[in-house]
C-alpha cells in the first residue's frame, strides 16, 4: 500500500493488539510502536504526562518526530509504515503529516466507548495498565480530531476484523 498508517486512540481502545495485526495484511510493512520508540531515552525520560511539562513537550515532540522520520524511511523503501501511539490532538496529526509529507497519510481512530476503554484497562496488568483517567483525552479526541480520518467503533469486532477492515478500508475511508 502506498503511503503511512497511523492507529491511534485512547488507552484502552486496542492499538496494541490491533496495530501489528494490519501490519501483517501488507506483503510489506513494518509496525512503528511509540511506547518502543519514546522508551529509547533511556535516562531522563519524561512521559507525555509527565513533569517538568516543558521538558514533556519537547520530548513528545522528539517522538513524533523520530515516528515519522523511521515511516518515511520505510515508506522511501516501498514499506508500509503502520504506527501506533495516542495522537491526542489536532496539533499532533498536522505535525506528523507535515513530518510525513509528500506520503498519503491514513488516520484510523480505534474508537469503542469509553467504559469499554476502561473496561480493557481494568483487566490489564499491572505493569500494562494505564493509571490515570483518560475520560478527558476521550472527550477532547472526539472535538478536536472527530471530523479527522476514519473513526471506528470496535467495541464488537475482534482484533482480526478490526486489522481486516482497517488494511482493506484505510485508504478510502482513512485518508487526511
Amino acid at each position: 500500500m502506498d503511503g503511512c498508517v497511523i492507529v491511534t486512540g485512547v488507552p484502552g481502545a486496542g492499538k496494541s493488539t490491533v496495530t501489528p495485526l494490519v501490519a501483517a495484511r501488507f506483503a510489506r510493512a513494518a509496525h512503528i510502536d511509540g511506547d518502543v520508540i519514546s522508551y529509547l531515552v533511556t535516562r531522563g525520560r519524561v512521559s507525555p504526562i509527565g513533569r517538568p511539562v516543558e521538558e514533556s513537550r519537547r520530548q513528545t515532540r522528539l517522538l513524533f518526530r523520530n515516528m515519522c522520520m523511521l515511516a518515511a524511511n520505510f515508506a522511501g523503501e516501498d514499506i508500509t509504515p503502520v504506527m501506533e501511539y495516542v495522537v491526542p490532538d489536532r496539533w499532533t496529526l498536522d505535525f506528523m503529516v507535515e513530518q510525513l509529507r509528500p506520503l498519503p497519510v491514513m488516520f484510523v481512530v480505534l474508537a469503542p466507548p469509553l467504559e469499554v476503554c476502561e473496561r480493557r484497562n481494568a483487566g490489564r496488568s499491572e505493569r500494562e495498565r494505564v493509571d490515570y483517567d483518560f475520560g478527558d483525552l476521550y472527550r477532547s479526541m472526539r472535538e478536536e480530531l472527530g471530523e479527522v480520518g476514519w473513526w471506528l467503533d470496535t467495541a464488537d469486532l475482534t482484533p482480526e476484523e478490526t486489522a481486516a477492515i482497517i488494511a482493506e478500508g484505510a485508504p478510502d475511508q482513512a485518508l487526511v
